[in-house]
């Protein structure tokens, strides 16, 4: 896997034509968003490519200063070659836009919009491989066109072998990814997977914030989408647990609507109402992070958990699952503890762990903040990103 310790030469303009495409509008509008007001401000010229483009996704984009357009990855009832209509339709978009750079996200958009690029003649062709976030079904985007949800055929083997065959690089957001993606024999011979954390997290606007007082009980705060996958029944049962014996325990939950099939509601997390208590959709998360003295979040897996990096970035130790894209963000015992995935039971004893020794969370704190100053600073991770795309490391 490669680091991306030195610049990528792309041979590109100082001022360069980058298409982003995404599954839907907040693929690109909350999850890229760093990425293209960085690009904007460099002065390069952005398009944002979806599926589907919800109303107000296309006017944050357009207010920045990016073109947006939707894309149709399905092809028509009687096209003889599916595939190759679609690719061409969007390789015409491409080029006619004249497209130097493409940066494809999430495997349905990945495997049309890659191979798209490369008959488009794009320069660097970027395919950022990781599993579909845990908050996005891929199958039932809410912002999908009425009819096209259940045409989009499913990815195979062989239609991701063919992206990564005209990309020009591959990008994974965690080092189990690359490491699954290398070992899954779909990547072309002397390709390997650059790992860049997500966008990072924005040091600046989560500053360290001073841990409440210890002496009368440790408060512990999970945001998240409210899902299983995420971890939410399995915080709430081990805050049970806790609570039996730790009666000056606080448990909080915050946490927007998940749209995936195994999101949650209000009325499952009921019968846990006397222990935890429900915050809101956690959209304050900077404020709910500088009340608590640990942060939970054991999710069964994430590509990239951006709460975590915001509670880190604070200076709060972490308890999360030795799961794909979450056990990186610990160091076992020096910034926070890790537990089995779905094991209620491991969650409250990592809980326990910081009740028998609260006087360890102060030296945990700075090191989180530590290990997100050093990993996971968004400064870095876009420099990186604009070495990746053969730009000029200065502008960014």
């Amino acid at each position: 896997m490669q680091t991306l310790a030195e610049p990528v030469t792309a041979g590109a303009h100082d001022k360069c034509r980058i298409a982003l495409a995404g599954l839907n509008g907040a693929n690109l509008a909350v999850d890229q968003l760093a990425l293209i007001q960085r690009l904007l401000e460099s002065g390069h010229k952005v398009l944002c490519l979806a599926r589907s483009m919800a109303e107000e996704d296309a006017l944050a984009l357009t207010h920045l200063g990016a073109e947006v357009e939707e894309i149709d990855l399905v092809a028509d009832r009687f096209a003889l070659m599916p595939g190759r209509q679609v690719k061409n339709r969007i390789a015409k978009t491409l080029q006619k836009w004249g497209a130097e750079i493409v940066i494809a996200s999430g495997p349905t958009v990945m495997t049309a919009v890659v191979p798209a690029a490369r008959k488009a003649g794009a320069a660097k062709i970027i395919a950022l491989a990781e599993r579909p976030r845990l908050d996005t079904d891929e199958k039932g985007d809410k912002d999908a066109k009425p009819g096209k949800a259940e045409d989009v055929e499913h990815d195979t083997d062989a239609q991701l072998m063919a992206a990564f065959d005209a990309a020009t690089d591959i990008l994974c957001s965690n080092y189990d990814d690359a490491t699954e993606l290398e070992l899954s024999g779909l990547l072309p011979e002397g390709l390997r997977p650059h790992v860049l954390p997500g966008l990072g997290v924005d040091l600046q606007e989560f500053e360290v914030a001073e841990l409440p007082r210890i002496d009368k009980g440790l408060t512990f705060l999970m945001v998240s989408p409210m899902a299983v996958s995420r971890g939410v029944l399995d915080f709430c049962q081990a805050a049970q647990i806790v609570k039996e014996h730790a009666p000056q325990a606080e448990f909080l939950l915050a946490g927007p609507a998940s749209r995936t099939p195994d999101a949650i509601s209000l009325a499952d997390i009921g019968p846990y109402r006397e222990t935890v208590s429900y915050l809101g959709d956690g959209s304050n998360s900077a404020e709910l992070i500088s009340q608590c003295h640990v942060f939970a979040y054991p999710s069964h897996g994430d590509a990239h958990p951006g709460y975590v990096l915001e509670a880190m970035a604070m200076g709060r130790p972490v308890i999360t699952c030795d799961a794909p894209g979450c056990r990186e963000t610990v160091d076992e015992r020096v910034n926070g503890c890790l537990a089995a995935p779905g094991n209620p039971q491991a969650v409250a004893a990592a809980m326990e762990s910081y009740l028998k020794r609260p006087d360890l969370i102060p030296a945990m704190s700075r090191a989180s903040r530590q290990k997100a100053e050093r990993r996971y600073d968004r400064r870095l991770v876009l420099a990186a990103y604009f070495d990746l795309m053969g730009l000029t490391r200065a502008a960014a």
